[in-house]
């Protein structure tokens, strides 16, 4: 999902859009809690509908993308926490499936490999 409105600045609001459930719009409302340029950036991640169950359902979490320089490039860790059992178990088990897809196409596009995992 192509983020709308985003800007690296504490306070920043902007959204992601993606299917619509139930009563919920399908936007993704994130506002920027924390920028540490090329090391840390933090925002708030809200979505989904207090009556929805299953996908759609309220979602109330913080996404952490974190730079640390190592002797080989980057290393980058997302931390997306906040989930809440069992009402966030679909849109956990979902990002436990898309976060990954996400990382691989920023190494892909980073012109950083570990040389470890590039070995075919």
């Amino acid at each position: 999902m192509a983020p709308t409105g985003f800007e690296p600045t504490k306070g920043k609001q902007f959204t992601y859009q993606t299917t619509p459930a139930g009563k919920w719009d399908g936007v993704i409302h994130c506002q920027v809690l924390e920028v540490t340029p090329n090391k840390r950036l933090v925002y708030a991640w809200r979505g989904g509908h207090d009556e929805n169950i299953g996908y759609g359902s309220l979602l109330e979490t913080v996404v952490t993308w974190t730079l640390t320089k190592i002797d080989s490039g980057t290393r980058l860790r997302l931390v997306h926490s906040g989930f809440r059992t069992p009402t966030n178990d679909f849109a956990f088990k979902g990002m436990s499936e898309g976060w990954p897809k996400v990382l691989q196409k920023i190494d892909a596009i980073s012109g950083e490999r570990d040389p470890k995992k590039s070995q075919h």
